[in-house]
């Protein structure tokens, strides 16, 4: 098949497409989404669970970027009927019938109140799976009848719990990010021809968030300090845009060529690059 002969009008351009970004009121999901309307995302629906103070403090940010319209939906990925309602929702709120690009950040790590794996109780196994797994499959099965003709982007937060030993507290998070994983690499061989769509996971090493500073109470001393030196080969943690910089690559036509892929983007934490390799 030749190449396209279809050059970008900017390198990485979203020019008017339409997104929706789950977790996008703060952290690695707000980021997202305030890249990806300095892409050029015409239209773009970011949820929340609770904090509408957050959701909107985040719109007002991605207004500034010249999108058309923003919206925040609230949507819990803990509820069964997630990804129906949420897909409904941003389409009548968005007044479009495509969805372009589909970021699944939303998940559920709780490392303080999560029971160790030797403790683990088949309610909370099946919380964090359903909310770290259903809910993304649920949203994106809800998305793919309005993606577009070509090009449509499916994009998965995954983790580096997915590849690596982990704590006890978190053994059974990393699994769930495993299954994410699984099914967004089988996604891409059911459906990548016939969607002409891509399904990729980027998979998140350390990153200052809510949910790293939860996990860093987990441990004594300089935690941020010490993972800089000890685990990644910069000398430093992740922050949240550098994720999104490279969900943004991912969503843009540069990287269509990219699929059924678990992109590393932790700066090349140590423990994971066997395993990412």
């Amino acid at each position: 098949m030749p190449l396209s002969s279809k050059v970008s009008q900017a390198p990485w351009s979203l020019t008017g497409k339409t997104a929706v970004v789950t977790g996008g009121s703060r952290g690695i999901g707000r980021a997202i989404a305030i890249h990806l309307a300095r892409k050029g995302v015409r239209k773009l629906a970011i949820t929340y669970v609770r904090d509408l103070a957050s959701a909107e403090s985040a719109l007002e940010e991605i207004r500034k970027e010249g999108i058309e319209t923003g919206i925040a939906i609230q949507a819990d990925i803990l509820n069964a009927s997630v990804g129906r309602d949420l897909i409904a929702q941003a389409l009548v709120g968005l007044e479009t019938s495509t969805i372009d690009i589909l970021v699944n950040n939303a998940a559920l790590l709780d490392p303080i109140n999560t029971p160790s794996v030797e403790d683990v109780t088949l309610e909370n196994f099946q919380e964090l799976m359903q909310a770290n797994c259903f809910a993304p499959v649920s949203i994106i099965n809800a998305c793919m009848p309005h993606l577009p003709p070509s090009g449509g982007r499916v994009i998965n937060i995954s983790s580096v719990a997915s590849k690596t030993p982990n704590p006890g507290t978190i053994v059974t998070y990393g699994a769930s990010k495993a299954a994410l994983d699984s099914y967004t690499r089988s996604m891409a061989g059911l459906f990548a021809k016939d969607k002409t769509a891509t399904f990729n996971t980027v998979c998140v090493g350390p990153t200052v968030t809510d949910s790293f500073r939860a996990v860093s109470q987990l441990y004594p001393g300089e935690f941020i300090k010490e993972v800089a030196k000890s685990f990644t080969a910069a000398d430093r943690v992740g922050v949240p845009e550098d994720i999104a910089y490279i969900v943004g690559f991912l969503a843009s036509e540069e990287g269509r060529w990219m699929n059924g892929a678990c992109v590393s983007a932790n700066g090349g934490l140590r423990e994971a690059l066997p395993a990412l390799s």
